[in-house]
């Protein structure tokens, strides 16, 4: 509090008071016992991040393979360079939890110049040939209770948080500082966006609709808050629409 530092206050808050005080739940939406309620958990998981016409993202997937035969001969790749591996890395959080291969963001810091090498033609490869390994792409998805004090016993006060492998977050970061250049933004945009988030957005809509008050007119707010929108989102879809 001395330091004015809010969000470390109640992070410490609640690792003191809130933290101890949380049991796994022994029944969830009327299922008891471990194996059960996993398949539960599972199955709603599963439902969650399936887009609601899986039909169209397949078709979309066949062009976005088509794009990538062709994105190693008709895109200039830039090269990834040890000391880009380096910096990238440095950025990296350690004491996360590891994805599915156990590999932490640790052994990343600590593998040594020989391992930056290695991961150097790694990706080097990867972006040559634009291919991914399927591992990549794997995930554990671990559930959360949204409230500490609602009913745990409810499957919809879960949310997921998926634990990816510390490689491909590596790759990722690799790929953002390559290409940051190329991925802005528009400025009205606060969502998924570094140093923006709600408090933009509502200092924004607050002096819009102040002005336009004050000068005798009126305003007019439609919101929409599509249930899942994050979670469903054809990402084979998204890229064609990218693309053009």
């Amino acid at each position: 509090m001395i330091r004015k530092d809010d969000k470390g206050f109640w992070k410490a808050w609640r690792k003191k008071f809130c933290s101890s005080s949380l049991n796994s739940t022994t029944v969830l939406d009327g299922k008891y016992g471990d194996v059960d309620i996993c398949d539960t958990f599972t199955e709603h998981f599963q439902n969650v991040f399936k887009p609601n016409t899986p039909e169209c993202d397949k078709q979309y997937g066949s062009e976005v393979s088509a794009l990538l035969r062709h994105a190693a001969h008709d895109v200039d790749i830039p090269l990834v360079e040890v000391n880009d591996i380096y910096r990238c890395v440095s950025k990296m959080k350690c004491n996360k939890s590891p994805g599915h291969d156990g590999i932490m963001t640790e052994h990343l810091k600590y593998g040594g110049s020989e391992l930056y090498v290695h991961l150097s033609l790694l990706f080097n490869a990867m972006l040559k040939h634009a291919f991914v390994p399927e591992k990549f792409a794997y995930g554990i998805i671990i559930p959360l209770l949204k409230d500490k004090h609602g009913d745990s016993s409810k499957i919809d006060m879960y949310r997921g948080i998926t634990l990816s492998p510390a490689v491909s977050k590596l790759f990722e970061h690799v790929l953002i500082e390559l290409y940051e250049d190329q991925l802005g933004s528009d400025h009205l945009q606060f969502g998924f966006k570094k140093e923006h988030g709600c408090v933009h957005a509502l200092f924004t809509f607050k002096e819009t609709t102040k002005y336009f008050v004050s000068k005798g007119g009126k305003a007019f707010c439609a919101s929409l808050d599509a249930s899942k929108a994050f979670d469903k989102v054809m990402h084979c879809g998204l890229l064609v629409k990218l693309r053009y």
